[in-house]
């Protein structure tokens, strides 16, 4: 069984990276920092544009969020129409789904038009209930994505092999893997003469307010007139959206199973949740069961979580062997709209795209069209009829509310993580945790050296996840290999290495 997602897996056991780590110096019109969905979409529509563009990847093209999604392609998104609706009232929803069929039609677009071999697959999406509930759930659902405009259908039988109590249908969506398709736009935008991608190159800072210099984690220095953070969580505190998003973590397994599987893609709006999807792969179709999702840092133990979603695909279908498992990462903003846009009013030309809550395909493309305009100048662009409703520095009322509770969250998990530093070790013997002085200290594998698990960005008290084998902050979500080396910000500094004065 691996234990990675099957989208990377050609990227993984140490592979070469496909594009070098930045030499030195040098300047462009646009860095756009990070190399999932939202970074090479836009960065390939301003290559297209003319622009002379700069893509700094920390990893490899394609490993981060995007590469560990379940690659869902949709306009329906659970039970999400319902909460934009309560909060932000129906003209939002519309313009909302308005975003999402354009990403989605943008997408199809470069796969025909470019031939990418990335088992693209127009597929029904499908929101069910198993639960009285959830019934009244769906049919919420129904009716506010109906008032937003999407041609959806009120069902109770939708092909699954267990009893549905009602479900919201939306046909012509899609599946598919990211990887290829990723790669199809970094070697678009690299291939250029006015583009180029550079993998293994951390940005730590965004430097100025008006010309910016992008510093990376060795030092190098890139100027531009704008700059795209499209990581997981901007690596910047300015706009301070690590205090208006929580962290959110979930799991997916691929399973071989006999027999006909269920032909669409399917989310509950019963707890816990259970995703499912088919996906072609060289090893034929598999079944991609997710879900479990949690706090990110928190609800330890992890791997039990994937065992039970191979149990619940085995009461339900014949399964026959697990063929991979890895987990995904993504935040939920306080108001259940993403921000797109300038990270703050003295930084116009620093742009971000982030709180997709696991909706990024359909999402972040959007989000990239309009960062795309905003950069060309372009505000009669297709989409600046919805690009505002995504303002980063928006107030909503019951955002500022739900805003204000996370942090409160955050306050009694900063300090619980000081004063209960002890943890004992994992099922296997890694990840323990204890104080050396006053620092909690942890070695995530036998034998190896400790590290100081405060976390890098605003000092939580990091907790093993012996699923991922990482140091997981419950605080903002930065996440840390092992020996301490950073997978995911909005930390961009290691933790750091126990030391002799350590007492």
């Amino acid at each position: 069984m691996s234990r990675g997602s099957l989208w990377v897996a050609e990227r993984a056991d140490g592979a070469a990276p496909r594009y070098p780590s930045l030499p030195g110096d040098r300047t462009a019109d646009v860095v756009v920092v990070g190399a999932g969905i939202v970074g090479l979409t836009t960065a390939a529509l301003l290559v297209r544009s003319g622009h002379e563009v700069v893509v700094l990847e920390a990893r490899s093209v394609g490993t981060g969020t995007s590469g560990n999604t379940t690659a869902k392609v949709s306009a329906l998104q659970g039970s999400r129409y319902q909460k934009i609706v309560s909060d932000h009232g129906v003209p939002a929803a519309e313009r909302y789904a308005e975003a999402q069929l354009e990403g989605l039609r943008w997408m199809d677009a470069q796969v025909r038009e470019r031939s990418i071999e990335c088992a693209w697959e127009r597929r029904p999406a499908v929101s069910y209930a198993t639960t009285s509930d959830g019934r009244r759930t769906v049919e919420r659902e129904a009716e506010s994505a109906a008032a937003a405009g999407l041609p959806v259908q009120l069902r109770n039988d939708v092909g699954l092999p267990f009893p549905t109590t009602a479900a919201v249908v939306l046909e012509d969506q899609a599946q598919f893997n990211p990887g290829p398709y990723l790669r199809t736009l970094a070697a678009e935008v690299d291939a250029a003469p006015n583009g180029a991608v550079f993998e293994g190159t951390r940005v730590t800072a965004v430097q100025g307010h008006r010309d910016h210099v992008v510093v990376t984690e060795r030092g190098q220095r890139v100027r531009a007139r704008h700059v795209v953070v499209a990581t997981l969580l901007p690596i910047l505190d300015r706009g301070l959206f690590f205090a208006r998003a929580k962290p959110k973590s979930s799991y997916i397994v691929a399973l071989r199973a006999s027999g006909e599987l269920p032909t669409g893609m399917y989310l509950s709006v019963d707890e816990p949740t259970r995703s499912l999807r088919t996906a072609t792969t060289e090893m034929g179709e598999l079944l991609l069961v997710g879900g479990n999702g949690h706090p990110t840092g928190k609800e330890a133990p992890h791997a039990r979580r994937y065992a039970e979603l191979a149990e619940w695909a085995r009461q339900h279908l014949p399964v026959t062997e697990i063929v991979a498992q890895w987990s995904a990462h993504d935040y939920e903003t306080a108001d259940h709209l993403p921000w797109v846009g300038p990270s703050s009013p003295l930084t116009p030309h620093v742009t971000v795209a982030t709180g997709f809550e696991k909706w990024g395909m359909t999402m972040g493309t959007a989000a990239a069209l309009a960062l795309h305009d905003r950069i060309n100048h372009d505000p009669a662009g297709e989409s600046a009829r919805w690009a505002d409703l995504f303002g980063p520095t928006r107030l909503a009322r019951n955002g500022i509310v739900r805003a204000a509770r996370m942090n409160a969250e955050v306050a009694v998990e900063l300090t619980a993580g000081w004063v209960h530093a002890d943890q004992p070790p994992a099922a296997d013997g890694c990840g323990a945790r204890r104080r050396r002085g006053i620092l909690p200290v942890g070695g995530g594998e036998p034998g190896g050296d400790e590290v100081v698990v405060v976390c890098s960005h605003l000092g939580g008290v990091c907790t093993w996840n012996e699923a991922e084998r990482s140091w997981d902050c419950p605080l903002h979500g930065s996440r840390f290999e092992a020996d301490g080396a950073v997978l995911t910000g909005p930390a961009t500094r290691p933790l750091r290495p126990v030391q002799p004065k350590d007492v």
